[in-house]
């Protein structure tokens, strides 16, 4: 019997939730994307990031956010537009389907040649960087290492890991700056 009751509270429960989620989603769905726009994600990936975020808040189940059920959910969409501008500032370099259609495989022998002196130097800059730098640099953008994870190898802080990448990237722009 007192299983019976303890399902029945929480189907209830479970039905409040989607009830909420469903007000919360027509009356904050393109507020809450225009929020997560202003971060500086595009429209699609807006709207990604907010229905994960309503999915996320549909499987919670701690009854005690219901109080502030709104603010919760802003809060995750914000969250997860944060994690998603670090996931694109860590790979820049995202090849699309409609690139692919657009890319000439005939790159000239000139293009090509340019690319390779680009890259040389771009080698050669970051071997001036300072040892902790450029081993900064490196485990951040090629190897798509956290800052923490980084600070734990070089045994720094991550603020000082955040430095270093910064560091890195204006030298190495500075002394690319007249080929770019």
């Amino acid at each position: 019997m007192a299983d019976t009751l303890k399902c029945l509270e929480q189907v209830s429960s479970d039905e409040k939730r989607v009830a909420q989620v469903k007000v919360l989603y027509q009356e904050h769905h393109q507020r809450l994307i225009h929020r997560v726009m202003a971060k500086g994600l595009q429209k699609r990936e807006a709207e990604d990031v907010v229905q994960e975020a309503f999915v996320r808040l549909l499987g919670l189940e701690n009854d005690e956010i219901n109080s502030y059920i709104q603010a919760y959910l802003y809060r995750i969409a914000l969250n997860l537009a944060v994690d998603k501008l670090r996931y694109n500032a860590r790979s820049p370099i995202q090849e699309l389907p409609e690139q692919e259609q657009f890319s000439d495989d005939s790159t000239s022998p000139e293009r090509k040649n340019e690319s390779q002196q680009l890259l040389n130097k771009m080698v050669e800059s970051i071997k001036t960087l300072p040892l902790k730098c450029r081993q900064a640099f490196i485990l951040y953008k090629l190897k798509g290492m956290a800052y923490a994870e980084i600070a734990t190898i070089l045994q720094v802080s991550e603020s000082m890991v955040r430095k270093y990448v910064l560091r890195a990237v204006r030298h190495c722009f500075d002394e690319l700056k007249p080929d770019l």
